[in-house]
């Protein structure tokens, strides 16, 4: 019994804490839709090959987890010029699973605000909070691959700059 109101304690403390760095974001209709024609853009300018529109969308430094390294979390996150998340992302991204499951399923937002949070790739006048504007997409459902595999979802992740939206990353969970 105690040890199950050590956990009990444990994970209401962890939770807590989550809730204090990571909060909600209030995003207005206009905004969305805002969003949508950006990442609508972006998929366009990815999809065929159009690396000058791609760079009107993306910031010049792009958090990529599945550009370089292990999926792993770091303070730092996975950052790379967007010219090299291009050469990884678009060189086959119509025959990638994210873009047939894009097709196929369609896509969802989502903002979070991340306190205390503020790469230092932004600029200076950028708020000490990240907040990012996600689009998912689930890849995969869960079972789909076998019987065991939770699912994957990618995300693109874009930032408010001066008022205009910017591809700033990409992820991916699990």
């Amino acid at each position: 019994m105690k040890r199950l109101l050590v956990y009990c304690l444990i994970i209401c403390g962890i939770s807590s804490f989550a809730q204090q760095q990571i909060g909600a974001v209030k995003v207005t209709k206009e905004e969305w839709d805002k969003l949508d024609k950006v990442f609508q853009a972006t998929i366009d300018a990815i999809s065929n090959n159009n690396e000058a529109a791609f760079n009107k969308i993306a910031y010049p430094v792009i958090d990529c987890i599945d550009c370089v390294g292990t999926p792993e979390f770091n303070n730092r996150g996975y950052f790379v010029t967007r010219d090299v998340f291009y050469l990884n992302i678009a060189g086959n991204f119509t025959k990638s699973p994210v873009y047939k499951a894009l097709v196929k399923r369609g896509y969802t937002f989502g903002a979070i605000l991340l306190k205390g949070y503020r790469p230092k790739y932004l600029p200076d006048n950028y708020p000490e909070d990240l907040t990012l504007y996600e689009v998912w997409i689930p890849t995969y459902l869960a079972n789909e691959l076998s019987k065991v595999h939770p699912g994957t979802s990618h995300a693109f992740q874009f930032v408010k700059i001066n008022g205009e939206f910017k591809l700033f990353g990409m992820t991916s969970i699990p």
